[in-house]
């Protein structure tokens, strides 16, 4: 289960990308995010893998807590997840 519980990410010069997101994906579901450039989407999947720290609020994945997880966890986080950058190369 992910579990976004009233999280926040603010970047450097007070740009807000996410504020007050609250969002569970069960375990098995399907979810697709969509929206218009620079709505926050891929802020969304970088807090969530610990790329972007969440300035407020709280990140749950099956029994992790994504916000103040030290580098191991973040690494074994991160060996579960799949995640294809906008810009990438192969």
């Amino acid at each position: 289960m992910i579990r976004f519980e009233d999280v926040s990410v603010t970047y450097r010069g007070g740009v807000q990308a996410l504020r007050g997101l609250d969002l569970t994906i069960g375990d098995g579901e399907f979810v697709v995010i969509v929206g218009l450039s620079g709505a926050g989407k891929s802020t969304l999947l970088r807090a969530l893998n610990g790329l972007v720290p969440a300035t407020g609020g709280s990140i749950t994945v099956d029994d992790t807590e994504v916000v103040g997880a030290s580098a191991a966890e973040l690494r074994a986080l991160r060996s579960q997840i799949g995640m294809i950058f906008q810009t990438f190369n192969l």
